[in-house]
């Protein structure tokens, strides 16, 4: 492919739970659209609304960029699940025959990971709405931990913590557990006046898991002003995401860089705090969001090399494309 110098533009995607971004640069490096969409996991909407917002979202930012098909070298969807063979089988249903040996299909940590190393080995510890812990070797060998999902994983998730939390809340309620300043910012939330009616809200909302994920950061606020309950959920979610990063680093051959990554990792929080505090391997945080590690995958997977140049270009470009 790289010989081809018609094909010198690459697409990506970064898919989750939550939302999805997609983004288009050039050979050099040079980010030319970024754009963010509904969310494309096939395992928490239906794979047409999936389907729909990957066209949508490939269309944006090749018309944003004034590129066209022709012109593209590879398209790179990074989803959740799409390292799954019976989703891997569907989209490529789906656009394999449009984009043919362009296409092509990775797990979302994978653009976490190269985010934090541009491409070379290494694990990613994902805390966002679901959890993860995913690693690449120098052999190329892929192993996980966790990512099972809200019903049977996601252990130090956003949505384990507020849903750990909200459990705080009802206990209390019932006299089984201590008072918690969770409790008065739960009702705030939620607008209520009484525990009790925050059950209509939790089960009744249109997407509870992702609803749930938000509250974590109620349990971030309450932590910070020193409410026993909350600092003892963020304790016990550092504890799992630690259990997930060293139990995947003890199937890899050799000791690997741990990229932290998710909302909850990424930014300055009470839970990155606790977390960095009992580490003791060598922990990273990216400087540049999963999408440009989603280029970085593209780029990789079809030939190109992530010299000091390309990897200069992505991140300045990309700082650029967020403020825009």
């Amino acid at each position: 492919m790289q010989s081809n110098k018609q094909s010198q533009w690459f697409i990506a995607l970064d898919g989750g739970g939550t939302k999805t971004r997609a983004a288009i640069c050039n050979d050099k490096g040079e980010i030319k659209a970024i754009v963010d969409g509904e969310a494309s996991n096939p395992l928490s909407r239906s794979f047409e609304d999936v389907a729909s917002t990957i066209r949508q979202l490939i269309s944006e930012v090749m018309n944003g960029a004034g590129v066209k098909k022709e012109e593209v070298a590879a398209v790179y969807l990074g989803l959740a699940g799409a390292d799954r063979p019976e989703i891997t089988k569907r989209l490529q249903a789906e656009f394999g025959a449009e984009w043919r040996e362009r296409l092509l299909l990775d797990n979302d940590a994978v653009a976490a990971l190269y985010a934090g190393t541009w491409g070379e080995p290494g694990i990613v510890l994902i805390a966002g709405t679901g959890s993860i812990a995913y690693a690449v070797t120098e052999q190329g060998k892929r192993y996980r931990t966790g990512g099972w999902g809200y019903l049977v994983g996601d252990e130090g998730s956003g949505f384990d913590l507020g849903r750990r939390a909200a459990t705080a809340v009802m206990r209390a309620s019932d006299g089984r557990g201590a008072g918690t300043l969770l409790t008065k910012l739960y009702l705030e939330h939620y607008q209520v006046s009484r525990p009790e009616e925050l059950i209509a809200c939790i089960y009744g909302g249109s997407n509870p898991r992702k609803e749930l994920a938000d509250t974590s950061t109620l349990v971030e606020k309450a932590a910070r002003l020193g409410d026993p309950i909350a600092c003892e959920l963020i304790s016990l979610a550092a504890d799992d995401l630690l259990q997930l990063a060293s139990a995947c680093q003890s199937k890899v051959e050799s000791l690997l860089p741990v990229v932290l990554a998710g909302g909850l990792l990424t930014a300055n929080t009470r839970l990155r705090e606790e977390l960095l505090q009992k580490v003791t391997f060598e922990a990273r945080i990216s400087n540049v969001p999963p999408v440009v590690g989603a280029l970085v995958a593209a780029m990789k997977r079809a030939g190109w090399s992530i010299h000091a140049d390309i990897q200069h270009q992505l991140q300045l470009s990309g700082r650029v494309s967020e403020e825009e």
